[in-house]
């Protein structure tokens, strides 16, 4: 197996404390079977204390506060078992995330979740999705990575450019000559975002505001539509989202075998048009990402109800 990660894998370190939306809290915490075992024989107070914390079970799992936080998450915002035991002692979950991995194929192929602010950051930060090949330190671009591992994307695809533009149906040029068919156009293209809100509000909410935010964007693309697909359509905003696009496709390479290329581009096509709305009505695109892959990214039925209405 050849291991292929990118670019940002090697790059990411956990903001702890400094994290704004600390993993430590409101996630469902899963205690695989061999740090279970670990903690059973941790003779000590804090190893006590651990025990004291676990729903145990056919599935173990920390027990979250009433405000649902991790019960070794200081105030400080730093990890009790971290701060005792270091690295080795935390789960698989809490050692792992939002790092993910994806076996194509024969290579091993690693990322980190977009659900993260510190991964969403330095994805920003690139001009390109970059990929490095383990053993030998070369550097892929996201082209190469696909041809390397036998898939085949058209390159338009992977222009956020040409894709939103398709998406949108902006044929302009008939839309000059025929006025009725630019109404038709328009038409077909509201009936696109809508359809985006509804599966988005459709989608099991990861919190109690979820719902209610699709609801806003969606009032303000309707008050605003104009100007929102100006601001879909504008240089600035596709080069800002055109590496976040290809990495939403990156995340779901190994579901192109089961649903298809097309379905996992125009997957990526929504969710992307998705957040830049959100980031359009909330101002924050960081966030606008962060709460996207949060909401979609990290809960695989939330995956299946965006692909499986998708024609």
């Amino acid at each position: 197996m050849i291991n292929i990660d990118a670019e940002i894998y090697g790059e990411f370190t956990c903001k702890a404390d400094k994290c704004k939306h600390s993993c430590c809290k409101g996630w469902e915490i899963d205690i695989d079977e061999d740090t279970l075992e670990y903690y059973k024989d941790l003779d000590s107070e804090l190893g006590n204390e651990i025990r004291q914390n676990i729903e145990w079970g056919e599935d173990s799992f920390f027990k979250l506060t009433p405000d649902e936080r991790c019960p070794f998450l200081k105030d400080d915002g730093l990890c009790k078992i971290i701060e005792e035991l270091g690295d080795d002692g935390l789960c698989d979950i809490c050692r792992l995330h939002p790092r993910f991995f994806q076996v194509i194929n024969d290579y091993n192929l690693a990322g980190v979740g977009l659900s993260c602010e510190k991964a969403t950051e330095l994805l920003f930060d690139k001009t390109s999705l970059d990929f490095i090949i383990c053993d030998s330190g070369k550097k892929l671009s996201f082209v190469e990575l696909l041809e390397m591992i036998e898939i085949n994307i058209p390159q338009e695809e992977l222009s956020l450019s040409d894709v939103i533009s398709n998406y949108l149906q902006k044929d302009k040029e008939v839309a000059e000559i025929d006025a009725e068919i630019d109404t038709k156009i328009d038409a077909e293209i509201d009936t696109k975002i809508e359809a985006i809100f509804d599966v988005f509000y459709e989608t099991e909410a990861i919190d109690s505001n979820w719902k209610n935010e699709v609801l806003l964007i969606k009032k303000n693309y309707k008050e605003n539509t104009q100007k929102c697909l100006n601001d879909l359509e504008s240089s600035e905003s596709l080069k800002k989202y055109d590496v976040i696009y290809q990495y939403i496709i990156f995340r779901q390479l190994e579901l192109i075998e089961t649903y298809g290329v097309t379905k996992i581009i125009e997957y990526a096509v929504q969710s992307i048009i998705f957040i830049m709305l959100y980031a359009i009505f909330f101002g924050d695109d960081q966030e606008a990402v962060r709460r996207w892959s949060e909401q979609i990214e990290y809960n695989e039925d939330n995956i299946m109800i965006i692909l499986e209405r998708l024609n």
